[in-house]
């Protein structure tokens, strides 16, 4: 759940600072684009399904559609129970305005106000992401970036110094969105896996979605589709990366059809484990779900 609510959602205005340049379009860009921003921060506020379909990205109504079915609640009322709000524009400093091909960003630096108690409000950063769809911007998702253990960055966003962040990739609109997954299946049950691959890169694919890769770390999913009674299949892609000198290598997945109750445990419904001569580069394995 935490996923998609994450997707329901600069410094504070300094009157002595010197504002940041953003790109030449910046004040037309940032014009439109917050515009469409406050009409899904409206439609979020209105609990307005409707609108919110209509004012956010294809792929990301899809991705949150699927989300929020797998975890076995409803669409699209499971979108607006999050208490918590959309972040409020107002009193914060636009770093960057930018535009690449269909998509783009704004990035602020300010007290990031979600209808928090006003003591855990924090001078952060925040980029709104957009996408255009059949010639018109779209609202996408957003992203907070926690600014608590980086004060060299903060004691330069507070001075009006223009961050260098803002020339890496990652704030940079990649220029195309992906398409939009299909949509999963309503499962009978929420199901979850656990992965650990040390030694090896493994992805995982179940029901027809596939996870990022996995090198050398743990990981747990929440599955999209989750469990039907009967017959259900996972399959996991295997390829051997080095370990340091000593370190075997470790690889596990277990899988397990979760409970209503978040604090309930789950039921172990799969375990598989590497052999240690080596794991295959690829294994399909069958999981049997009773009703």
């Amino acid at each position: 759940m935490r996923q998609f609510l994450s997707l329901l959602l600069g410094v504070c205005f300094f009157q002595s600072c010197t504002p940041l340049r953003a790109q030449e379009d910046a004040p037309g860009l940032q014009a439109a684009l917050e515009k469409v921003y406050l009409r899904w921060s409206d439609a979020m506020m209105r609990k307005d399904a409707q609108a919110w379909a209509a004012s956010i990205s294809l792929y990301r109504q899809t991705v949150i559609r699927n989300m929020v079915v797998s975890e076995r609640k409803p669409f699209p009322d499971a979108v607006f129970a999050s208490e918590v709000q959309p972040p409020v524009l107002a009193g914060l400093r636009l770093l960057e305005a930018q535009a690449v091909g269909d998509t783009a960003h704004l990035v602020y630096f300010g007290r990031i106000d979600m209808g928090q108690d006003k003591e855990l409000i924090r001078e952060n950063i925040l980029k709104l992401k957009f996408c255009r769809e059949n010639g018109a911007w779209k609202y996408d998702s957003n992203r907070i970036s926690r600014l608590d253990g980086a004060p060299e960055v903060l004691k330069e966003l507070k001075a009006g110094n223009r961050p260098e962040f803002l020339d890496s990739e990652e704030y940079t609109p990649p220029g195309s969105m992906p398409p939009p997954p299909p949509l999963c299946r309503v499962p009978d049950h929420k199901a979850g896996s656990k992965l650990q691959s040390f030694g090896y890169e493994t992805t995982v694919s179940m029901n027809g979605f596939t996870y990022d890769p996995v090198r050398d770390g743990l990981d747990q999913q929440i599955l999209i589709g989750g469990l039907v009674n009967g017959h259900n299949e996972i399959t996991l892609h295997m390829k051997p990366v080095p370990r340091p000198e000593g370190e075997k290598a470790a690889l596990q997945i277990r899988v397990y059809k979760l409970a209503k109750d978040p604090a309930k445990p789950g039921t172990e419904v799969l375990r598989w484990q590497a052999p240690e001569s080596g794991a295959p580069a690829q294994v399909t394995l069958p999981i049997e779900v009773k009703p």
